[in-house]
């Protein structure tokens, strides 16, 4: 069967709380990270819960043992697991503290105290405080995304977050019971900048994305002349070229091709549009996608890269970084000079590099 060329991937953006319903004061399932365009619909069309004000006085929650709330924070970190190892998805995922929230803070939290869409076996989260026994837990977690996750548009914010538990201590100890996906956020601390990121004076996302795209043309044994990279790479190399960029382009699909569309990625790293159809490599016109494969000295060329991380060195000259290769293979040293323009911030929505052309030293 042909795989297309014009493959797109649009996931939604969510914003807001994600609400669940449950049967019982018992573990949460494990919120899907890739939930269908459809549930956003169905859950926008859902009556509006109706809040009921917390009682007075507050119910005194559990506190779990040290040792408790450490098996706690394991299994909330397991959660994030599934999207946080996805390749090429995130700079940044880390869960940064759990606690205990005591209950003069609970009427900040904005939580659903409804009987619709929080029901636990028809309890509220808080007679589940109260009955078996629990209390609410507050998750932080900082998220940033790879400059090529921002191409394939996020389905979620990302940024400082803030996640609400709900654990209760039942006959299978202490479990959770109930979640809210995020209720607050703030944006990530500035990191300070790269040395040879500031020296070359690039944004964060436009020197991530030049050195992602520069060990992919290294590991695909592209050591030859090009001009214009879109009608002179042969559909060999965009093959060799799939598979080594599927590192920070969120890995290969389970049939082996690429799990972002290809046509994705060529626009990314060898055009400077920022929207429209995505372009055909010339090889690539009445004929079928390549499915990833490597180079033949892929292997030889990654451990050289990762034994030197001076074996690529770069520099700028106005508008243009130039990414100088030198490899010692067996068959001969490999010197080669790779130029990239540069997407600024404006009018883009984010910034990166794209290859220009590519020339031996």
């Amino acid at each position: 069967m042909t795989r297309s060329l014009t493959r797109f991937a649009a996931p939604a953006l969510c914003a807001g709380l994600l609400f669940t319903l449950f049967t019982s004061c018992a573990p949460a399932a494990p919120a899907s990270s890739e939930a269908p365009a459809s549930s956003v619909t169905a859950e926008s069309d859902a009556p509006a819960p109706t809040t009921i004000p917390l009682p007075d006085p507050l119910p005194e929650p559990l506190q779990p043992t040290e040792e408790e709330l450490a098996a706690l924070t394991d299994a909330i970190e397991a959660g994030f697991r599934a999207d946080w190892d996805r390749p090429g998805r995130y700079l940044t995922a880390r869960l940064d503290s759990v606690r205990v929230i005591p209950p003069e803070e609970w009427a900040d939290l904005e939580l659903p105290l409804t009987s619709g869409n929080t029901r636990l076996g028809g309890k509220s989260w808080m007679d589940c405080i109260t009955d078996p026994g629990g209390c609410l837990l507050m998750a932080q977690t900082t998220t940033e995304y790879t400059p090529e996750a921002l191409v394939g548009v996020p389905q979620y914010s990302d940024g400082v977050m803030t996640h609400v538990y709900l654990a209760v201590n039942g006959e299978e100890g202490w479990t959770i019971a109930d979640q809210w996906g995020y209720y607050k956020g703030s944006e990530l601390p500035e990191p300070s900048p790269d040395p040879a990121q500031e020296e070359l004076g690039l944004t964060r996302n436009q020197w991530v994305m030049l050195q992602h795209q520069t060990r992919a043309l290294a590991l695909s044994g592209i050591f030859r002349d090009l001009d214009d990279p879109l009608t002179e790479l042969t559909a060999e190399e965009w093959a060799n070229y799939l598979y080594a960029r599927s590192e920070s382009w969120f890995g290969l699909a389970e049939d082996g091709s690429t799990e972002a569309p290809a046509g994705t990625i060529f626009r990314a790293d060898f055009t400077d549009r920022i929207s429209g159809e995505d372009p055909t490599p010339a090889a690539l016109e009445n004929t079928e996608e390549p499915l990833p494969a490597p180079c033949a000295a892929c292997e030889e060329i990654k451990t050289l890269l990762d034994a030197d991380p001076q074996a690529i060195a770069y520099s700028r000259t106005g508008d243009v970084v130039t990414a100088t290769l030198t490899l010692p293979l067996e068959s001969g040293t490999v010197a080669m000079e790779y130029t990239f323009g540069l997407v600024p911030d404006d009018p883009a929505p984010f910034s990166r590099t794209y290859l220009q052309s590519a020339h031996r030293a």
